[in-house]
């Protein structure tokens, strides 16, 4: 299985794929050209509605991490990898930005980096 994604979690499936995509390409698993796995194959591994991943391939594309090729699938698109991670730090900032609106508290958030990072290290 290429990844997994956790159906507990209170964040769409849809949602933890496209993240689980950008986090292969970030770490330079997945490079520009590479195919990912078709739309049915990924469901069939993960366990999901095809629906679920299309939407997700869909969003991707929409945002420009993916580029459709017609009749073979899906490749990551040409994208250098400091505009990528640009692209991911803007939309950290986003959600950091809305959190602040929403009143939680800088330490909380920093709470949660510091957990998010320290998992790798288990």
């Amino acid at each position: 299985m290429w990844f997994s994604v956790d159906f507990s979690s209170h964040v769409p499936v849809y949602k933890q794929i496209k993240e689980k995509i950008k986090a292969l390409i970030s770490v330079g698993i997945l490079k520009k050209g590479d195919f990912v796995p078709s739309i049915r194959s990924l469901a069939e591994d993960l366990g999901v509605n095809l629906n679920t991943v299309a939407r997700a391939y869909r969003e991707l594309v929409l945002e420009g991490v993916l580029q459709p090729v017609r009749g073979e699938g899906y490749v990551v698109a040409e994208l250098d990898r400091e505009t990528f991670v640009a692209k991911m730090l803007d939309e950290f900032k986003r959600v950091v930005d809305e959190c602040k609106k929403a009143g939680i508290d800088q330490n909380v958030l920093l709470d949660v980096i510091k957990e998010v990072f320290g998992r790798d290290e288990k």
